[in-house]
Parts: structure tokens; sequence; C-alpha cells
């Protein structure tokens, strides 16, 4: 089923509240109070009755103001999950993020902004020491690429697996333990005396340092509304962005004053106090909001229902009403929390809920997002070649720029992708307003891509542009200011793409992100060790960076088929997937017939 991206009003919103939790409960508690006879009431058992999330009643033959009625009929089969709600991501929950004020927001945006910079400055801040490092620990060239590979690919694999267990355990805790796994191989990487145990450590560094690249996105969709989200998703992917152009201009200036061992120790106070912030940060998780979560609580229910099943079968016939005149309202409580809510209808995650396998292959079946994703990992990979090449191309003949002067002409590049990254994000709002007016105020994920026509026609001439500018090495003015632009047009499109993976995915927008990280490390791993050698082999920049814009102009077009097809696909796809959950729905009730076919018997 498709999900809108309209905002509903506040006021509906909380008018809905009984609706979506469920107004069972608050029949439960008035029929307490109202009994003749009733005693004060337990108020934890009351909230063991609503701690759950089901919007469950109690049986028929179950009365709170009476007594025990004796059970005429079979037990009620019909026991099935709680449908979710169309609009999973204005459930109502307590302490509703969306809800914060704007400093607090704006606090934990800044703080995941500031983390997120520092898990790009670690793949690139001791490019300059290269040199150092390979003399000093006796590498050859092969294991010294590795020291690079491995981290892109590790960014790229780990953050499904961030994602998986944050939509369970919440964003909080995922953040928490990834920085500590980050800090441990960090110093590690700086006491190194071996290349096997150092790019061991490099990987350990990716495993901590991807979490935020995975939950970021994640974590600003649980407080912003589709209205405001691309802006700050621009503003958070701003961020990291600058991590691959100042590293290398930061890492040579500490390697200059020091050795490649200092820009470690560098990363260690900055993965210590991204700890300490993100230590005093709210969690803005919310696992009513997550699939996962209900996936587990449906199962759980369902065993609960087996269960009182099969139990009914061993109960005594229930005993006459006179004999049972003394039993309390509280007494009548207690006992429908042990059979409807109690522990036997506790919520247990299962490896099937945050397998990542699972998680990945949920978003990639979506013919939509599988065609984004390829192209937003292209357009990445695009993106690392050339921080990747030109810190040889400039240090080369005839520039010969020594690593600092090489980190200022990138600057230029990650500066245009700072820019491209928050206008993009505000200008993908500004669409997505104007198309919602347009479209009787409701808001489709099919819009943002629409945002990105302009940068799409600029993109592959400002590719060649580059291109034959390096081969003919001219002035170093001009490839500076075509890096500029070219990295505002990658961003433009990149965070439009990424704004449209967030709301495409509601509930799971944390593996949608991480599946966007698993694309793009991939593409990006295999084109930086492609790189070299291809550029050997067809002459140089020139061919190179042309044959990149034919591929990204490729990838556009199946864009532009994404922004005209894809609500009808999403709309089928949504189809199928209800007749899937239709035959789940079935055989499950099948196993509660056949369970109660038993108690007849």
């Amino acid at each position: 089923m498709t999900h809108g991206m309209h905002d509903p009003p506040a006021s509906q919103t909380r008018s809905s509240a009984h609706a979506v939790a469920g107004t069972s409960d608050v029949e439960l508690q008035a029929q307490v109070r109202s009994a003749p006879t009733a005693s004060p009431i337990d108020a934890q058992a009351l909230q063991e009755v609503t701690e759950t999330g089901t919007t469950s009643t109690l049986d028929g033959n179950e009365s709170i103001a009476g007594g025990p009625e004796r059970e005429k009929e079979p037990p009620d089969l019909d026991l099935k999950p709680e449908a979710p709600p169309l609009d999973i991501e204005h459930v109502v929950v307590i302490d509703d993020p969306r809800e914060w004020p704007r400093r607090r927001k704006a606090t934990v945006l800044a703080t995941i902004a500031f983390t997120a910079i520092g898990a790009t400055l670690t793949g690139s801040i001791f490019f300059p020491a290269l040199e150092s490092l390979q003399h000093d620990l006796h590498a050859n060239d092969n294991l010294v690429a590795a020291t690079v590979s491995v981290f892109i690919a590790g960014q790229g694999i780990f953050p499904s697996i961030w994602a998986s267990l944050s939509e369970v355990t919440g964003r909080k805790y995922c953040y928490l333990a990834s920085l500590l796994i980050y800090i441990v191989g960090t110093i590690v990487c700086s006491q190194a005396h071996s290349m096997g145990v150092f790019i061991a450590m490099r990987v350990l560094q990716s495993l901590g340092s991807s979490a935020v690249l995975a939950l970021g996105a994640g974590t600003l969709s649980d407080m912003y509304d589709t209205h405001e989200r691309g802006e700050k998703l621009g503003i958070y992917y701003a961020c990291p962005l600058l991590g691959p152009s100042i590293g290398p201009l930061l890492g040579g200036a500490v390697t200059a004053s020091s050795s490649w061992r200092a820009t470690f120790y560098f990363l260690l106070a900055y993965g210590v106090a991204c700890w300490l912030l993100v230590l005093f940060l709210p969690d803005t998780f919310r696992r009513e909001r997550s699939l996962a979560w209900r996936k587990a609580r449906d199962r759980a229910r369902q065993l609960a229902a087996e269960d009182r099943l099969k139990a009914r079968c061993a109960l005594p016939p229930p005993v006459a009403p006179k004999a049972t005149s003394n039993f309390s309202p509280m007494d009548r409580v207690k006992t429908a929390v042990s059979m409807r809510t109690g522990r036997d209808f506790k919520v247990k995650i299962k490896f099937s809920d945050i397998n990542p396998l699972s998680a990945v292959g949920g978003v990639v079946k979506q013919p939509t997002n599988l065609l984004v994703l390829i192209y937003s990992g292209f357009l990445f990979a695009s993106q690392y070649c050339i921080t990747y090449t030109a810190s040889r191309t400039f240090a080369a003949a005839p520039y010969n720029y020594t690593p600092i002067k090489v980190g200022l002409v990138l600057l230029s590049f990650g500066t245009g992708n700072v820019v491209g990254s928050v206008g993009g994000g505000r200008y993908s709002d500004y669409i997505l307003r104007k198309m919602k007016e347009r479209n009787n105020g409701k808001g489709e994920p099919e819009m943002r891509i629409k945002s990105t026509y302009g940068a799409m026609l600029f993109l592959p001439p400002l590719f060649v542009a580059y291109a034959w500018t390096v081969q003919e090495q001219v002035s170093v003015a001009g490839p500076v200011v075509v890096l500029f632009f070219l990295g505002a047009a990658i961003m433009v499109i990149y965070s439009s793409t990424l704004a449209f993976i967030v709301d495409a995915n509601p509930g799971r927008s944390s593996s949608a992100v991480a599946c966007n990280s698993l694309f793009r490390g991939v593409l990006a791993c295999a084109a930086s060790q492609a790189a070299e050698p291809i550029l050997n082999r067809v002459g140089g920049n020139g061919p190179f960076y042309s044959g990149w814009a034919m591929i990204l102009l490729v990838g556009q077009l199946a864009l532009v088929i994404v922004a005209i097809k894809g609500k009808k696909w999403r709309a089928a796809f949504g189809q199928q997937e209800e007749r899937a959950e239709a035959l789940r729905q079935e055989r499950r009730q099948a196993r509660l017939a056949k369970i109660g076919e038993g108690v007849r018997q």
C-alpha cells in the first residue's frame, strides 16, 4: 500500500489518539471505576494492560463488572494482528520528537552532523601521510590501497547492521556502541606496527563510524515532517561531505608537524568528544513507528492467542456465579492482565526481525527504490573517484602540488558539495510544497526527483569539462571553478534522491538509508580500486570522466522514469504486499482454527 506524504494538522492528530492507541483500555478503566463494589484500582495492573500497545478488548465471555460467565460458545478464533496504520509516521506516541521545541531539534541535528564529519574524515585524513605510513610499516602499494578500500567497503556494508538494530533498540544506543568501537579501532591504529593489524583496525573503524551515516537520516525523519525534511537532510549531509575535502588538508598539516600516527591521535580526541555529546542526547526513536517492532508485536499477539486457546482446554468447568459473588473488580482486572496482556504477551525480538539481509531485501525488492539506489551509488562512486584521482593528478607534473595545496584544490569541490546539499535540500522542499498545493495538499515521494531536473541538465557537461581541463593541463583556476559547480550539482541530485528514499519507506527509513550506504560503499570501493588502472589504460582523465558522464546520463534517464511511473509502480507493489499479507493471515487463522477444533473435541 502506498503511503501519502500529506501531513495531518496537529489537532487532527491529537483527536485521533484514541483511534490509534485503542479505546478498549479507556473502556476497561471506566467499567472498573463504575463497578458497584469497586475498590481502589491498582494503577500498575492497568498500566500493564495499556503498555502492550494493542487495541484488543477482553473476550466476550469475560466480564469486568460481573463474575466470570459460563462459556457457551467455543473461543473466538478471529484474532488477527492489528493492521498497521495508514500513516505510520504519525502514530500517536509519548513525547513525540516532532513536537519537540525547535532548539532541541537543532541540538540533535548539530550533534549528529558533527559526528558524521568524523566518519568521513577518517577515510581521507591520512592520505597525505600514505608514503610515510608505507615506509614505516614496510608495506607495498597494494596493501596501502587496501587500507582505503576496506574502509570504504565497510562503511557501505555495516550500516545495514546498525539500521536493523536501531529499528528495535533505538538510535541512541547504536550511536554510543558504535562510537566505542570506533574509539578502540582508532587507538589500535595509532599504535600499529604491522599492516595486518592496521588494516584489521581500519575495518573496525569503518564498523564504528558507519552507524551515524546510516542512522542520521532516520533520526531526522523521527523529528521532522516531510515538508521540512529535505532542508534538514541537506544540512546534515553537508557536514560529512566536508570530510573528504578537509581531510587531506588537515592531515597534511598534522603530518608535517608530527607523523602519520598524529592523525589518529586527532581522530581519537574527535571520537571521544562525539561520544560525550551523544551521551546527553535524547533518543528520537519510538517503537510504535517501527515496522520491525510491529512485526514482532503481531507475532507475539498471535502466539499469545494460541496459548490462551490451548490453556482453555485444560481449564475446569467454570463454577456457578453464586460461588464467585465475592470476586472483586480488582481481581478481574488482574485476571484480564494475566489472560490478555501479561507476561504471555511480552514482545520478544527474533533475529529475523533485525536480520540485515531481510531489511535490505525489504527495500530493494521495490523497483522504484532499486533504480534510485543504483543511480545514487554510481553518483557517489563518481564523486569519490574525483577526490581519489585528483590527489594524484595535482601532485604530478605540471602542477606538482604539495599535500596542503592539493587539499586546497579539493576544498573547492567540498564547498560546492556543501552549497549543493543545503541549497538543494531547501529547493527540494520548495518544489514539494508547490506540487502539493497543485495536488490538493497531497505529496508523493516522486516530487523530490522532479526538483533535480535542472541539476541533471548540467551534471554530464560539467563532468566533461573537468575531464578535459585536467587532461589538457590548463591553469588550475579552470579545474577549481569546474569542481565547485560539479560538487554543487552532484549534491543537489544526491540530497533529493536521499529524501526520496526516506519518504518512500515510512517506518523503515534507517534501513532504506542503510541500503543507500551499501550501494554507494560497494560501488565506491570498486571504483577506487579500478580508477588507476582504467586511467592508465584509456589515456588519462579526459576519456575516463567522459565515460562517467555517459554512465550518469543513463542513470538520470532512469530517474526520470521513476519520477513519471514511480507512483503507479509503488501502488502495484503495495497491492502485491497486501495480497501476500492476506495469505499469511489466512494461514494464521487456519492454525488458530485447528487449535480451536481441539478445544471442541
